[in-house]
């Protein structure tokens, strides 16, 4: 499943982990449900997924719960996300207090399974929207990118990430005008979408930085095949966007700006490989340039070209 929504569950008892994961049993591809206990250790390990929502099983605790809030807010990647209390015999004080820490809501026990799974999803959905979801194509924005990628970073396991772009989209959109270009951008999306879909693995990440760029984030083993298979959908079926006679000519013709008519090729699209096999990362800003100098070089290569980096160094 593309984009799941990661919760952190802090429970010393495993009473809330067993019941979350009993109500989300259909859908755990969907969602990523993770332990951590009230240990500070546990809870930094956990907190490093950047998760959507976070709930805290408040009874049978090993240390003070408002601790417990307290220092997860102190995490600058989670200082927004949702926090959910559940817990028993809580006076009116006590939970106005644990609410005082900018914890979103208290539920207090016993817990009605129905509510309780529509509050999780409900918020988890929440967060989503606030982290930047494209109206245009309904995928995670650079907000999110983000995220995701200093999540891979913090797991230390190989990841690839695929960088996309569309080679002489603006003439397009000179020509055939915003909205046909908007059907492009969606196309593109769904060819991405698609291809992670066939040969992605559960957890592959797909997101929208804005206009004609993509980022996919998938499992190394398997972001040859996506990369390849992106292009060859694309290429397939990005004539079905433009007119019979410039599918023919191979080219579009705009005047330029001395309103002389002029030869603009056919889109392409660019999708550049780099992964952390080859390279250590330590930053997102890392990641970022280097996917930038392999998308560069790739777009001297004519045609949809897919292009992976392998060395050890920057290109």
């Amino acid at each position: 499943m593309i984009n799941m929504k990661e919760i952190v569950i802090i429970d010393d008892t495993l009473e809330v982990y067993n019941l979350v994961n009993n109500i989300f049993r259909k859908e755990r591809d969907e969602y990523d449900i993770t332990m951590s206990s009230s240990s500070k250790d546990s809870i930094t390990m956990a907190l490093e997924e950047i998760p959507n929502l976070i709930i805290i099983n408040g009874d049978g605790m090993k240390r003070d719960l408002l601790k417990v809030c307290e220092f997860i807010r102190k995490s600058p990647d989670n200082v927004s996300t949702p926090i959910i209390v559940t817990a028993t015999k809580k006076t009116d004080v006590e939970r106005i207090e644990i609410l005082k820490r900018v914890v979103e809501y208290y539920i207090q026990k016993p817990l009605h399974e129905k509510y309780f799974y529509y509050t999780i999803k409900n918020l988890a959905r929440l967060i989503d929207a606030n982290r930047c979801i494209s109206n245009l194509t309904g995928l995670p924005g650079n907000a999110q990118i983000e995220i995701e990628l200093k999540r891979r970073l913090s797991s230390k396991k190989t990841f690839a990430v695929l960088y996309a772009d569309l080679d002489n989209f603006k003439a397009y959109n000179d020509k055939y005008g915003f909205m046909n270009g908007d059907e492009v951008i969606k196309f593109t999306a769904n060819c991405m979408r698609e291809a992670i879909q066939e040969f992605g693995v559960k957890g592959d990440f797909l997101g929208h930085i804005g206009g004609d760029d993509f980022v996919s984030i998938v499992s190394y083993d398997n972001a040859r095949k996506i990369g390849k298979d992106i292009i060859r959908r694309f290429t397939e079926n990005i004539g079905e966007f433009y007119s019979e006679e410039d599918n023919e000519n191979g080219y579009i013709r705009l005047p330029n700006r001395r309103g002389k008519m002029e030869k603009y090729p056919l889109m392409t699209l660019t999708v550049a490989m780099v992964s952390n096999k080859f390279r250590k990362y330590s930053t997102v800003l890392e990641v970022g340039e280097d996917g930038a100098a392999v998308k560069k070089k790739a777009k001297t290569i004519p045609g949809s070209t897919f292009l992976e980096n392998r060395r050890k160094s920057k290109l």
